[in-house]
């Protein structure tokens, strides 16, 4: 049985609606951090056994989200030698190894921004779609000298959250309806999305709309970009990545027999979509080598 604190951190990480992938990855460790200081362990044998089994199940709480699965991995290969350790070593040793991962994946927020900033430039209209801490970060360092157009991505509706980020920076913000997209993506200069995962060609597995924006962007000749950071790339191909489903109640559908609800949250954007994806490994262009 996993610890009650355990217990609700999985249960935050599975209902969290609101934070992006890479927040959510960096709870996960920030978590495993906590749980390493607080477990019950005889020796520094059982914590590791312990704790690895806790990081097995955060890895597949959000299966659609590719940091959450990549940065507990390495983290559960950074603390596979404390079994060999005394206990309050073994505990120092495996929240160190948090704290220096959750550290790395704030560094990579910041270069993926940077890079995206530059690209972009200032005095533009971008539209984006859904959280993402990285394109918050990005649109942060060209305030309040951009224009963000921004969707409300519902269900649950976390574009208003990011609406209100946004504007807090001074940044002037267009509030859309999803239903929209198709008519403000003419309007924008270009389109910049996070991603929860890149599949191994390139793909990206994002909200649920991120498709509709990148099909309509093409459309109207407005180049889409994906910034985020490299360790969401997924060595998976796109058809093997699962998509999150969640209650489809949060549609309000009729109360009919008849009537079949879906509630799933992200879709799948081809590469050939994607103007140039854009992370702390710099910026590649669609035609490059998609396993660069």
């Amino acid at each position: 049985l996993m610890a009650p604190s355990l217990e609700a951190l999985i249960d935050e990480l599975r209902s969290d609606r609101a934070r992006g992938a890479s927040e959510l990855a960096r709870r996960a460790l920030s978590g495993l951090a906590e749980a390493a200081a607080a477990l019950p362990a005889a020796d520094a044998g059982a914590l590791s056994r312990a704790l690895d089994e806790a990081a097995r199940v955060l890895q597949q709480v959000r299966p659609s989200m590719a940091p959450i699965v990549n940065l507990v991995g390495d983290w559960r290969l950074a603390c596979s030698d404390i079994a060999g350790l005394d206990l309050a070593q073994g505990r120092h040793r495996a929240a160190s190894r948090a704290a220096a991962l959750i550290e790395a994946s704030r560094a990579a927020v910041a270069r993926a921004a940077e890079a995206a900033a530059e690209l972009l430039g200032p005095d533009r209209t971008v539209i984006t779609h859904s959280m993402s801490s990285t394109v918050v970060a990005a649109l942060e360092r060209l305030a309040p000298r951009v224009r963000v157009i921004v969707t409300e991505s519902r269900p649950p509706g976390e574009g208003r959250h990011l609406a209100g980020r946004l504007a807090a920076l001074g940044i002037a913000v267009q509030f859309i309806s999803d239903a929209q997209l198709g008519l403000f993506a003419g309007r924008a200069d270009a389109a910049l999305v996070g991603a929860d995962t890149l599949a191994n060609d390139g793909a990206v597995i994002n909200k649920v709309g991120t498709y509709l924006l990148a099909l309509a962007c093409r459309d109207r000749g407005v180049p889409f970009y994906v910034c985020c950071e490299g360790f969401k790339r997924s060595t998976l191909p796109p058809r093997d990545i699962p998509l999150e489903e969640h209650d489809p109640h949060e549609l309000a559908p009729p109360e009919a027999p008849e009537v079949h609800a879906y509630n799933i949250y992200f879709d799948v954007t081809p590469a050939r979509l994607v103007e140039a994806w854009i992370t702390d490994r710099g910026i590649r262009y669609r035609g490059d080598d998609p396993t660069r």
